[in-house]
């Protein structure tokens, strides 16, 4: 009997997620994108997640070997299937015809490319609808229904607002569907009650209202693929597509294992919680190698910090079933990168995590271009933006017209990162020293407003900048030392040499002051 290798791709997954900045929203589109590759996938094809032709199954992605009638089945009615329960998502599908004289690596590169192509060709989604037709005002889509607002006015749904708020439970504290991702990313396996449904929940009864978005992505997946591919290519099929299977598994296994460890060392905190006792935290995508969460910006470093840790931590531990493959180029585990996009939480959430995906790129970019490992995977890495702009524009345009500090061709650029793992903790050991000080004492206090000052003189006269630091190394002898401002003093000394024309810089000191300034403010929320 023909076995056939079938692939789909979902499209649109984060303009789906995303079409409002209503948190309930965002979570339903998130656990409906979720249940996708999973629960909705396993029913179609009448099987379940022990289905050992399933090979991938997550994240949007579906790989899986059929026999001809369940093939055809997938090709024919699968992508109506999903785009009638997630209106606005498009599915691309492809399907390549399994030969014994060709290994299995190759049919799934050849599948790969196949669907890099289908991903191309436009798809007209199920939702679109005539010009003159009501719309609903808050994501553009047809209007389906009206339902009254807080107001009590009558407010138009499209269909995809409508089926998030469906697939929502609206008992949080019985079972609930609002609650898969969630588990996933805490381990926990009770009811959860502390859920934030809104994203008003997230900062309250905190002194600020700035949260983040996380998307983290590992690192060098192409080239273990590739091996894999090398490695496996005088086995026979079974054997292929078993390991194929158990290393989507176990890679699978080891991003929720270090997501699980990132969130109970933040919630075994006091002060991680909302005024409630809710977790600031939702997760909106957790699956194969990639996540993406809302939380507190206070909390945000710490969290990408640990979980990049904990992720070459766990791959090195999931990844030895390999090793019956003789596949052991990755048996010290595998790293990933992050972007963090810190925001207000009004901003809009898609915005944000498109920066918090480009700022991930960003330290990919670095890491592989000059800090490569000798098994050739490149380090871990995280960057991070503070927006405080109300507009939105290229990572590289908001970088120099607000980080950087230019006067009569010499800069200094506050974009201290990408950050190495290994730089953390240099950064981690100043931060921490700032806010000592800062609660310690009202002197501390008067220190950090004069570093303020200096960042902000900087961008006017590096000579007042310089005159500013100078005169805190005198005063304030103790602060200037403990946070090591030297190196920023010899920086500014350089940028205002005469004899000197061009010199390009960096300083760590507003990193530094913004990531302080997300434990406090001036009000309560």
């Amino acid at each position: 009997m023909s076995k056939y290798l079938y692939g789909a791709s979902i499209q649109g997954i984060q303009s789906f997620i995303f079409q409002t900045n209503k948190l309930k929203e965002i979570v339903g589109g998130s656990e409906l994108v979720e249940e996708i590759c999973t629960k909705m996938f396993y029913e179609f094809i009448d099987s379940d997640e022990l289905d050992e032709n399933i090979i991938v199954s997550a994240a949007g992605n579906i790989k899986y070997v059929a026999d001809e009638e369940t093939c055809k089945k997938l090709v024919k009615a699968f992508p109506m299937e999903v785009m009638n329960k997630a209106s606005g998502v498009t599915v691309s599908q492809s399907v390549i015809k399994l030969d014994a004289s060709v290994p299995l690596s190759v049919s799934i590169s050849q599948l790969e490319e196949k669907l890099k192509a289908e991903r191309n060709k436009p798809n007209m989604p199920l939702e679109v609808g005539y010009m003159g037709l009501e719309r609903a005002r808050r994501t553009g889509g047809v209007a389906v229904n009206f339902k009254k607002n807080r107001k009590g006015n009558l407010e138009a749904f499209c269909e995809s607002t409508l089926k998030k708020a469906e697939f929502l439970d609206k008992k949080p504290q019985e079972e609930s569907k609002h609650t898969t991702l969630f588990r996933k990313v805490s381990g926990l396996t009770e009811n959860p009650k502390e859920i934030t449904l809104e994203i008003e929940e997230i900062c309250k009864g905190h002194k600020n209202s700035w949260i983040a978005v996380v998307h983290a992505d590992g690192n060098g997946l192409g080239n273990i693929i590739r091996v894999m591919g090398e490695k496996l290519k005088d086995k026979n099929s079974e054997e292929s597509k078993a390991a194929f299977r158990q290393f989507s598994q176990a890679l699978d296994k080891a991003t929720q294992a270090a997501a699980q460890s990132a969130f109970w060392t933040i919630y075994s905190k006091a002060e991680a919680f909302n005024s409630d006792n809710n977790h600031t935290v939702r997760p909106i995508i957790c699956g194969g190698d990639d996540i993406s969460i809302i939380i507190r910006a206070d909390l945000a470093l710490e969290f990408t910090e640990i979980f990049l840790n904990e992720f070459e931590v766990k791959t090195k531990e999931e990844f030895k079933v390999l090793e019956k493959y003789d596949i052991d180029e990755f048996k010290e585990g595998i790293t990933a990168c992050a972007g963090i996009a810190y925001i207000k939480e009004s901003y809009p959430l898609h915005y944000a995590l498109n920066l918090s995906e480009t700022l991930c790129k960003d330290a990919k970019k670095l890491v592989k271009e000059h800090h490569l490992r000798q098994n050739g995977i490149p380090e871990s890495a995280i960057a991070f933006y503070k927006v405080q702009e109300s507009f939105t524009d290229k990572i590289s345009v908001l970088k120099e017209r607000t980080l950087l500090a230019t006067q009569q061709g010499k800069t200094l650029d506050y974009y201290y990162g990408p950050y190495l793992l290994s730089d953390m903790k240099n950064l981690q050991k100043r931060l921490s020293d700032l806010r000592k000080e800062a609660d310690d004492s009202q002197e501390g206090s008067k220190a950090i407003g004069k570093i303020r000052r200096v960042i902000s003189d900087s961008f006017k006269d590096f000579s007042v900048a310089l005159f500013n630091l100078q005169r805190m190394k005198t005063i304030n002898k103790d602060f200037f030392s403990k946070l090591q401002l030297q190196n920023d003093l010899d920086t500014l000394t350089l940028l205002t040499k005469e004899d000197l024309e061009q010199i390009a810089a960096k300083s760590q000191l507003l990193d530094l002051i913004t990531l302080h300034g997300f434990r406090y403010g001036t009000r309560h929320n």
